[in-house]
């Protein structure tokens, strides 16, 4: 039985994560949060990372990974959970949703909301997804009878 070994933070990789927090102003405390946050409660030193978590954190601290400077709030948060949460269901249905056009063609129905994806508001996007569901469910039925 062969274990896999992970590969260990460099020397170099080390050095660039101490020069971006610095870079960020960020405290010891602060540093051990997001060290632990990554590595899920394994490690808080920089040291102990992986070199795979070690070339995601500075990326992550670079502001890559789609990571946005300003943090998003409840109301945000919640939008985005419900449009994925409409855009899943899309998927179930067959609807092509790599393409805006196409979601928002499929949107624009009267039958379904009448106007464009990215106008709907939260309480409209609930709306959406439970029609979405007894759409789904219809078919389910029509399959399994």
């Amino acid at each position: 039985m062969t274990a896999k070994i992970k590969r260990l933070i460099t020397n170099k990789q080390i050095r660039q994560l101490h020069a971006i927090y610095r870079k960020n102003r960020l405290g010891v405390d602060q540093k051990k949060d997001l060290i632990l946050n990554l590595t899920d409660g394994r490690t808080d030193s920089t040291k102990d990372l992986s070199y795979s978590e070690a070339v995601y954190l500075c990326g992550f601290l670079n502001g890559r990974n789609g990571v946005s400077e300003k943090p998003i709030t409840a109301g945000e948060r919640e939008i985005k959970r419900r449009r994925s949460g409409a855009l899943k269901r899309m998927q179930l249905l067959g609807i092509e949703t790599t393409s805006w056009h196409n979601i928002n063609t499929f949107c624009c129905d009267k039958r379904i909301m009448g106007k464009p994806f990215y106008d709907l508001t939260p309480e409209e996007l609930l709306q959406l997804i439970k029609k979405l569901e007894i759409i789904i469910n219809k078919r389910i039925g029509v399959k399994n009878e």
